[in-house]
């Protein structure tokens, strides 16, 4: 197999860090420090021409007084700096780097063009492959590397991240991790001036640890190339992109952005459609179906059922099933007296079925979802329930001693529940995606995200998740198809 140029950016077993000092003001002071308390396992060759130490690493005084050609050299120096330091892994045998470094084309300056031109000459010089410049960094969680300013805490996903915002690749890692998404590697291409973003979809088209591409984009550069990585990777795993630049706008703050040009809307669409790319058009699209894809199996087709014990977010998902042109089939009537026997006098067998806040978590969470889904005729299950024992206790703190619940039961019987709903989906191989008004500060829900089943904010999101799981089936069926 050819290697791609982010082999070594992304696993590399030796790292020279150039622009790190002992003062945390800086910004390479920053991203150095991810790298050293991060977890990762390789050398570490701080460059400082100054500092005999730094974050308590040897230091080198230039990238030719190393003692061995490191796999990347990661720059967040001076751009006057970069094509001389760029200049210096090349007679070193340094051979990939990463130039956060900005102030090149995307300045839209004489000066900027002038220097992205030295360095792409000295790159090709040398036979150099880089990544950016104007860039955030990666991620490996897999391999606890990380060369970005923010911090991963998280345990390694299946998420891969492509982003031309360094934003979205580090700014949201809080968010994600609130959500229960988890990624397994992160790119900020930056401008895209010599790695792009097709060798990083061939990238993370071949890493065993991602399950489902994220991308977040302003342009496309090599069209061409572009369809063809993607019609080998879609078959195999989803491809999920956020567009940016649709508007005059948007197009505008793209070219400012990262040297961007970006095209109009509706052909961007069609390209992307035509790719057998999924489309979010918000930031939380692109992660909420990511993780859906991430962790559900495909439905087979587009009938969902609805468990619920509230009418009103069983309405609010019927009423989007129908927006989404999913189905929500009644059941068929010997189903119907089956369920009627189970659920509360005041609750709903038809489909939604609502149990009308009902607290009987075995009932909710194992035996009214095992005889659901083992319906041949409903494909997926659409979830709104979920109450942890947070909620007990805060009952029993208001009422002092006025009330007194056993709770250990209670906790046990709600995390077994939990645990049995989480293996559903794989029993019945049939998506099941939750919603719940509560987050990660609520243990049911925390259970039940870490056991591979997503919750999403609002029953409206959860709908979206589940479309796209469809949306997916349906687009890799119709690839395999013309592959036939």
């Amino acid at each position: 197999m050819k290697e791609n140029p982010l082999d070594h950016i992304m696993q590399p077993k030796s790292v020279a860090f150039l622009g790190a000092s002992n003062s945390i003001m800086t910004i390479g002071t920053s991203h150095m420090l991810n790298l050293v308390r991060g977890g990762y396992k390789g050398k570490i060759y701080p460059v400082h021409p100054k500092e005999d130490t730094v974050l308590g690493i040897k230091a080198y005084r230039s990238i030719m007084d190393l003692p061995d050609p490191a796999d990347l050299a990661v720059m967040v120096i001076p751009k006057h700096l970069i094509a001389q330091t760029l200049e210096e892994c090349g007679r070193k045998g340094v051979k990939r780097a990463v130039i956060i470094t900005s102030g090149f084309r995307e300045i839209g300056s004489e000066e900027g063009e002038r220097l992205q031109d030295l360095i792409d000459n000295v790159a090709k010089r040398y036979g150099i492959r880089y990544l950016g410049p104007n860039c955030m960094g990666v991620i490996n969680t897999h391999l606890s590397f990380n060369i970005t300013w923010f911090p991963y805490k998280d345990i390694p996903g299946s998420i891969g991240l492509i982003s031309q915002s360094g934003s979205y690749v580090t700014q949201t890692l809080s968010y994600l991790r609130a959500n229960g998404i988890r990624i397994s590697q992160a790119i900020s291409v930056g401008n895209q001036a010599n790695i792009d973003m097709v060798d990083c979809l061939d990238y993370l088209g071949n890493d065993p640890y991602t399950k489902v591409i994220a991308i977040y984009m302003e342009d496309i550069k090599g069209p061409k190339e572009f369809l063809n990585v993607c019609r080998h990777i879609v078959p195999k795993k989803p491809v999920v992109a956020m567009f940016a630049g649709e508007t005059e706008e948007g197009a505008r703050a793209c070219r400012s952005h990262t040297a961007a040009i970006s095209g109009r809307g509706e052909i961007y669409r069609g390209f992307l459609r035509q790719a057998g790319i999924i489309i979010a058009d918000t930031f939380y699209r692109l992660f909420d179906f990511s993780l859906a894809l991430s962790e559900q199996p495909l439905p087979k087709g587009r009938n969902m059922a609805i468990l619920t014990n509230s009418g009103g977010p069983a309405t609010t998902m019927a009423n989007e099933c129908g927006k989404c042109n999913l189905s929500v089939p009644v059941f068929d009537p010997e189903t119907q007296k089956r369920l009627k026997e189970m659920i509360p006098q005041t609750g709903i067998a038809l489909n939604p079925v609502d149990l009308t806040l009902n607290y009987d978590v075995e009932l909710l969470y194992i035996k009214l979802p095992h005889i659901i889904l083992n319906l041949p005729y409903i494909d997926g299950l659409l979830f709104y329930g979920i109450f942890g024992p947070i909620h007990i206790r805060e009952k029993m703190e208001m009422g002092g001693d006025l009330v007194d619940i056993p709770m250990k039961p209670i906790e046990t019987l709600i995390k077994k529940s939990c645990q049995a709903f989480t293996k559903i989906p794989k029993e019945f191989n049939k998506p099941v995606i939750c919603a719940s008004f509560f987050g990660r500060e609520d243990e049911a829900v925390r259970i039940i995200q870490d056991g591979g089943i997503p919750v999403y904010s609002s029953p409206e999101r959860a709908v979206r998740a589940m479309l796209s799981l469809c949306e997916y089936r349906e687009i890799r069926e119709r690839f395999v198809e013309k592959m036939t």
